[in-house]
This record gives C-alpha cells, sequence and structure tokens, in this order.
C-alpha cells in the first residue's frame, strides 16, 4: 500500500483527490519538482527546494517551502522508499471562475500534493545499461521565456508533451527543440550536453533552457572545462559526444538525431558522467542520512 500527502495530510494513494476546481488542474497553474531519492536520501534537496521557491514566486504563488522537509521525511518513511522518486507539486488551489485568479475566494489558497515512485527504467531499457538512443528534431519550438518562466518545471508541460509524442511517431526516444532563434535548447525530457576537443558544452540559460538539478550536478563534478553558449544546431554535427541529463537517467547517450541522419560514440562519455553523478549521490546520502532518517 503506498501513501501520499495532499494539503499536509498523509493519505491512502487510492483514496487521495484534489478539487476538481483545482486550478492546477484547470490551467496548469502550478510548479513542481522531481527529486532522486538515493538511500533514503533526497539528492540535492535543497537545490530542488530553492528552484521550487523560485517558481512559486514567478507565478506569484504563496506558499511555504519551509513545511515540506518533515512531510517528505514522513512519506519517504510511510512507503520505505530507499531508491525512487520523490515528487512535490504546489498548484494555486482553488478560487476563480476564470484564468484570474481570486485571492478574497473563502477556498483560496496554495495547494500541494507529494508522492514517492519507484525509479523507472530509461525509455528503451533498465538504466544501468545506458544503451544510446535516438533523439528527433522536433518540429516544435522551445517556449520562449519571454512567455513564460520556462527555467522552473511548470504544470503546464504540454511543450515536452508534444515533442516526445511526436519523437516516438518517428521511433525515437527524445525531441530536440530549439528556440525562435533556431537555438539549440534541450531534449523533450532533459538537458542537453555535448563534448568536443576536451570541452563539455551546453546550452546557456539565456537560450531558455530549464535550469535542471543534474545540470548543476554535471557542471559541478565535470573533470572538463565546461562553456555554457549560445548556437546553433549546426555545431552538433561535429561533436564527438552528445549526451541529455534529467534526475531518472542522470546522463542518456544519444546514439543517433534524426532525420538529419547524424551520429555519435557517445556511450563511453556519458558513462563517465552517469557514474560520476552516482558517486556523488551515494557520497550525498552517506553526508545527509541522519538529517533524512526520522
Amino acid at each position: 500500500m503506498s501513501y501520499c500527502i495532499v494539503g499536509g495530510q498523509l493519505l491512502k494513494e487510492e483514496s487521495a483527490s484534489i478539487p476538481i476546481d483545482d486550478r492546477g488542474f484547470r490551467y496548469g497553474d502550478s510548479v513542481f519538482e522531481t527529486i532522486a531519492v538515493h538511500a533514503g536520501v533526497p539528492y540535492q534537496y535543497d537545490l530542488h527546494i530553492t528552484r521550487l521557491t523560485a517558481g512559486l514566486q514567478a507565478l506569484k504563488i504563496i506558499f511555504d517551502t519551509d513545511r515540506l522537509k518533515s512531510q517528505c521525511q514522513k512519506l519517504l518513511k510511510e512507503n520505505s522508499i530507499q531508491q525512487g522518486i520523490l515528487r512535490i507539486q504546489v498548484s494555486r488551489g482553488v478560487g476563480s471562475t476564470g484564468y484570474l485568479p481570486n485571492p478574497k475566494d473563502p477556498r483560496a489558497g496554495a495547494n500541494h500534493v507529494i508522492q514517492t515512485t519507484p525509479m523507472p527504467t530509461t525509455p528503451q531499457q533498465p538504466i544501468s545499461l545506458c544503451q544510446p538512443i535516438s533523439l528527433w528534431m522536433s518540429s516544435y519550438q522551445k517556449i520562449s521565456s519571454a512567455s513564460l518562466p520556462v527555467q522552473h518545471k511548470l504544470g503546464q508541460g504540454l511543450n515536452s508533451v508534444l515533442a516526445r509524442m511526436e519523437a516516438a511517431e518517428y521511433k525515437c526516444a527524445e525531441g530536440l527543440l530549439c528556440n525562435q532563434q533556431q537555438e539549440l535548447c534541450e531534449a523533450s525530457s532533459g538537458n542537453l550536453f555535448w563534448f568536443k576537443n576536451g570541452i563539455l558544452y551546453t546550452p546557456s540559460l539565456a537560450c531558455g533552457v530549464l535550469d535542471g538539478s543534474t545540470r548543476h550536478a554535471v557542471i559541478r563534478l565535470s573533470p572538463y572545462p565546461v562553456e555554457e553558449i549560445r548556437t546553433q544546431i549546426e555545431t552538433l554535427r561535429t561533436a564527438e559526444a552528445v549526451f541529455i541529463t534529467n534526475v531518472v537517467w542522470k546522463t542518456l547517450p544519444i546514439g543517433f538525431l534524426r532525420p538529419e541522419d547524424w551520429s555519435w560514440n557517445s556511450q563511453p562519455v556519458a558513462e563517465q558522467f552517469h557514474q560520476l553523478i552516482q558517486s556523488d549521490r551515494e557520497a550525498y546520502s552517506k553526508q545527509y542520512i541522519n538529517e533524512w532518517a526520522i
């Protein structure tokens, strides 16, 4: 039996619910965080909460994130999660009859849900195999940061949903998105990196990419110089290796870009960073185990 937390209350998942007029459900008016759990400890928890807090501020949702830690501790214990995913979502809650929130509605106020799941697999196989995947050059563009605060994980995720569905239609695991200036941005489910001449590159946050937590870890742990740049897709043609990152996969090597038919030997570099992140997770969990063991 699995539990979740809704509005601060511990509930059985099968009996949990949210109001049908919750703005997160109606409009995607919410932000969320997906946190990897290793040995019972949420990896880079403070970094995730900092980004969650910034996302709430960007959406002007009033919510005290300090209350979340004790609730996450309780849920991890109840669900006996040692290896898995901790997901926190905060919506504006109810309180409107249209797009404009109504803070004077007596029911108004942020709502939140915390869930845990086992660690998923990669798009094609168990994560430990870390085999290369194919990217599809998406016909969708990354939403501009002038339109939405895209550096945060917004509850409105249709841009990624449509890009990944399109990739699947062409038998590819992920979609590659550029912005309106045709600059490289990210994959539909992760941040993008490429390696060339001893330097690790990734799109600058100024391109409108998600400020990913695993992106932070890769930059922090890299044994190579890292450059965050603005560039066109043609740059990838001559790369030695390409990989994408997120909290589930750590790093995932890219073997092909379709329909351009470019290919790379990405596995050695991706596996190097995969192991660096795994080792960092192990060290992090040892450092904070007493803080999370309740």
